[in-house]
């Protein structure tokens, strides 16, 4: 039950935050949705369309240098063979501050299962080094780790270059005004949200995980809804809501997991030079 739990942790999470972190809107219904009539719908009927947001957004995000993210990740996961059955609750609650140019990254994670208990993890990523607090005592990766998992992380951070993958969706997405917000929301199933996500992680270096990859191509992805919030004049992100539902088979084993992540996304261009603080370096192992 752990091995399934952590391989599908890891394309789950792939999967959750490309649908947010990509800015992508893949989302559920809004009242916008729902006019009471045609008349209403032309008049409630947003400046923009799906398309034009999109290209606003990619243009905004080229843009911003820096920006904080706050998520929290609930998952339920079922494996069934025969007449046994296990089930695992994972929770994971994330802060992160990300700097694109200079490339820094620092975050906060803790993640809970049951019979476990509780890990916390905090992390500085930069281009020469990344550096990992673990059970109270910093650790230095090994140099040869760090190429390729700062390329990705620089790569998923480059989301105007990602809006082109969702724009072969916009026909299927929604957007509405609520305040000083456009909200955009799309619904996304089976191979369509299969194939955008393997191509962003084709893009971020993430799909070359041979076994994330595996994952992904035998999921029955049976829904996929997320609510992406942005602002209405700057075009920057503010909160993303993704509700996921998947079914997978493999050597006898049904797997079924209910996943759903909110995020929100705050200090664009606050946050500054991520640098990693001297004690981290003196103390690291």
């Amino acid at each position: 039950m752990k091995k399934w739990t952590l391989a599908l942790l890891g394309a789950i999470l792939a999967l959750g935050i490309t649908a947010c972190g990509d800015k992508g809107a893949i989302g559920g219904a809004t009242n916008a949705e729902k006019p009471a009539d045609a008349q209403t719908e032309k008049e409630n009927a947003p400046a923009l369309t799906a398309d034009e947001l999109l290209t606003k957004m990619a243009e905004a995000s080229q843009k911003m240098k820096n920006f904080a993210m706050d998520a929290s990740i609930n998952q339920n996961i079922t494996v069934a063979q025969g007449d046994q059955k296990q089930e695992q609750k994972v929770d994971i609650s994330m802060k992160a501050d990300f700097s694109k140019e200079p490339f820094g990254m620092y975050q906060e994670m803790k993640m809970s299962m049951p019979g476990q208990g509780e890990q916390d993890i905090k992390q500085y990523i930069s281009k020469e080094a990344i550096y990992t607090h673990v059970d109270g005592q910093w650790v230095k990766l090994p140099d040869e780790m760090i190429g390729d998992m700062v390329k990705q992380m620089e790569e998923s951070a480059k989301i105007e270059t990602q809006m082109e993958q969702f724009k072969s969706f916009s026909k299927d997405m929604k957007v509405a005004e609520e305040g000083d917000k456009y909200v955009l929301t799309a619904d996304l199933s089976g191979d369509g949200i299969k194939e955008l996500a393997k191509n962003l992680m084709s893009q971020s270096g993430s799909g070359e995980d041979a076994q994330t990859q595996a994952l992904i191509e035998q999921m029955d992805i049976k829904n996929v809804k997320v609510t992406y919030a942005v602002n209405k004049e700057s075009f920057l992100p503010l909160q993303s809501d993704v509700d996921m539902t998947m079914e997978m088979e493999q050597d006898g084993q049904k797997i079924s997991m209910d996943m759903v992540m909110k995020s929100t996304f705050s200090k664009h261009d606050e946050v500054g030079e991520i640098k990693i603080p001297q004690e981290v370096l003196d103390s690291a192992q």
